[in-house]
């Protein structure tokens, strides 16, 4: 009789592990951010000699808008924030739902940061969206070379395969643009941390001032499915073992209760 216990409870012991890891799995999780840091303005004299003084100044003319939106359509919800200002402004908007969220931020200038974060607070699907843009006019000196500098970084981080990330940074400054992105899905398979620091140049020769756009602009997309749950190899493994056991204990019951 001890040993026929101690064969049931080995069995019992190793279904109940095997479904236990079943149950186990990593919870899905994505992150999607991207984000401009650090910006700079550098004034280089192009004629030092000539007795005008380089240099630049920001035109009256400043706009920032942003916005941040969580979409759960299990539960037919949709929040979305938005803030937009004409001057330099520190604006900020976030969406929540459950633990996830999604969160824009504008700060003086050049200072953009969008991220998303999205797990199973939203179900089995859900998507989010963040945007901030930031456009401003550059008044440059006669023969004076102006050189925008900042840091520009993307980012992807999907856990257990919950879907489709992507993240872009555009700036555009004085007829050169610069662009880094991000894409996970869709034949795509970007992730961790993408940053550098970069810089474009506006070279004005003229005899005088002249007008140059500086526009930047962030975007983060990120819709999430939950994958189904698929117990790993050693899951299968551990059931077939405690499968084959109960079987071989049901077996020889059978030849001992047949037994005269």
């Amino acid at each position: 009789m001890t040993q026929k216990y101690r064969l049931t409870s080995a069995a019992a012991l190793l279904l109940s592990l095997s479904l236990a890891g079943a149950s186990a799995l990593a919870a899905p999780v994505l992150n999607v951010g991207a984000s401009i840091s650090k910006p700079s303005l550098t004034v280089i004299d192009l004629t030092p000699d000539d007795g005008q003084v380089a240099g630049y100044r920001f035109h009256d003319t400043a706009s920032s808008s942003l916005n941040a939106s969580l979409t759960v359509p299990a539960a037919s919800w949709t929040q979305t924030e938005s803030a937009s200002s004409d001057k330099f402004a520190l604006l900020d908007a976030t969406a929540l739902y459950g633990s996830s969220r999604a969160v824009s931020s504008a700060g003086q200038w050049g200072n953009l940061r969008t991220d998303l974060h999205i797990d199973d607070s939203v179900g089995h699907r859900g998507a989010g969206a963040g945007n901030v843009n930031q456009a401003m006019t550059v008044l440059v000196a006669a023969h004076t070379q102006v050189v925008f500098s900042a840091y520009g970084e993307v980012s992807i981080d999907n856990r257990a395969g919950a879907s489709f990330g992507n993240a872009v940074t555009t700036v555009y400054f004085g007829g050169e643009y610069w662009v880094r992105g991000m894409q996970q899905g869709a034949g795509w398979n970007d992730s961790g941390v993408r940053g550098e620091t970069f810089s474009m140049s506006y070279v004005n020769n003229t005899n005088t001032e002249q007008y140059v756009s500086l526009n930047m602009n962030i975007l983060t997309r990120a819709v999430y499915q939950a994958p189904s749950p698929v117990p790993e190899p050693a899951t299968y493994a551990m059931f077939g073992l405690g499968a084959l056991m109960v079987g071989a204990l049901a077996r020889r019951q059978r030849r001992q209760q047949g037994a005269p």
